[in-house]
């Protein structure tokens, strides 16, 4: 029977939010799971579907209700970064996994000290956990998934050559470090390139940003806001998907939409600072370029001129390392260590309480024995002295 698993995180919307979409993946192969935790978009957020989440002003209402629930499952899971202060704090002591998507500062060390297993999406992210002193055997790596047979290849599309960004973040400060400046800088020196920028309807970073394209007169950037469950046809009316990314704490060190990107045969431009770099240049599915406009415009003209060989390199990559079915399959390995672990745990447990509790048992057995010994003997040596 597969374990019940408990998902902490705290984003809740799987059609537009790479970590939601994951859990939800989780979720649907292990039925009887719960998402819960604490994110900052709604007061309070009831919903089986997508999860249970309050503000983090409430997160003292979440710890209460948290220890009282943990107890139905067999699993904690916890997606976000080390840094979740709110989640671990609640988390009572049992069979527990933390995956690290986030490259966060992380809390106190007795807080990290709850986790059984850390689980990285990026290949870098063993390197900081071991820096941190986590052991090797404690650690693995699960690359996010994508879903190959939903994401697939289309023709290459018509018009002007169309770079794609859909790395939206919430905060306005979070505007430089995504490298959305830089990017439209490079929309500058490009302007028979078409730049579509996919934008999600919250936060306070989208009048900035419009401000950002009108001050710089980019009328071959294109700014497309809402939410989108489809982005398969976003990635197939573009050439190139890009993360330009200049501080990887700012962001998903793994992003999803550069693994879909590639699924659906669209190379990808990502700086240093993104965690899936090497494996893109391992694979020649796209450029990683230096932080710069003018890095970023060449590593562009190098994808446009050899579109169709980058187009089929990232297919193949995305079905090496990407594949929705390997993502299952270690995170069952993962669940299966932790759930045999603990039933080994209280097996021993068990035994050697019995083992105790046998040998008093034994003892007392003993005792009694040799008290109605005793107490036989007195019978009769004083029945002798009655008959005497």
């Amino acid at each position: 029977m597969p374990p019940r698993v408990a998902y902490w995180l705290s984003s809740f919307e799987p059609e537009m939010e790479a970590i939601a979409g994951e859990v939800a993946c989780l979720r649907r192969a292990y039925p009887g799971s719960i998402a819960w935790g604490v994110g900052p978009r709604n007061w309070v957020r009831l919903s089986w579907r997508r999860g249970f989440g309050v503000h983090p002003r409430l997160h003292w209402a979440f710890r209460a209700a948290a220890a009282a629930g943990q107890g139905c499952f067999d699993v904690n899971h916890l997606f976000g970064g080390l840094g979740d202060w709110f989640h671990l704090r609640a988390l009572r002591r049992r069979a527990s996994v933390l995956t690290m998507a986030l490259d966060a500062p992380p809390c106190d060390e007795l807080l990290l000290g709850k986790i059984d297993r850390f689980v990285t999406e990026w290949p870098g992210g063993r390197d900081k956990l071991q820096q941190l002193g986590i052991e090797p055997g404690r650690i693995r790596l699960v690359f996010p998934p994508v879903d190959l047979d939903r994401f697939q290849p289309a023709a290459e599309p018509d018009g002007p050559f169309t770079v794609l960004f859909c790395s939206s973040p919430d905060a306005a400060q979070w505007l430089e470090p995504r490298g959305v400046r830089l990017l439209l800088d490079a929309a500058a020196l490009r302007p028979t390139m078409r730049f579509r920028l996919i934008w999600r309807p919250w936060g306070d970073s989208l009048p900035v940003v419009r401000q950002w394209i009108a001050d710089g007169e980019l009328d071959n950037v294109e700014l497309v806001v809402g939410r989108f469950a489809d982005m398969q046809a976003h990635y197939a009316a573009a050439h190139v998907t890009v993360a330009p990314f200049l501080d990887g704490r700012r962001s998903k060190a793994a992003p999803n939409s550069l693994i879909e990107s590639m699924a659906c045969g669209r190379p990808v431009a990502a700086t240093a600072a993104v965690g899936l770099a090497d494996v893109i240049e391992e694979c020649g599915a796209g450029q990683i370029f230096a932080a710069e406009p003018a890095a970023l415009t060449e590593a562009l003209d190098r994808l446009q001129g050899d579109w169709s060989d980058y187009a089929r390199r990232s297919r193949l990559c995305a079905e090496q390392w990407f594949d929705e079915k390997r993502f299952l399959a270690e995170y069952q390995q993962v669940y299966g260590e932790l759930t045999a672990r603990r039933a080994a745990r209280t097996s021993n447990t068990s035994c050697s309480r019995r083992g105790p509790r046998r040998a008093r048992s034994r003892a007392s057995r003993r005792g009694r024995s040799r008290t109605a010994d005793a107490t036989w003997s007195s019978r009769r040596a004083f029945s002798a002295r009655i008959s005497w």
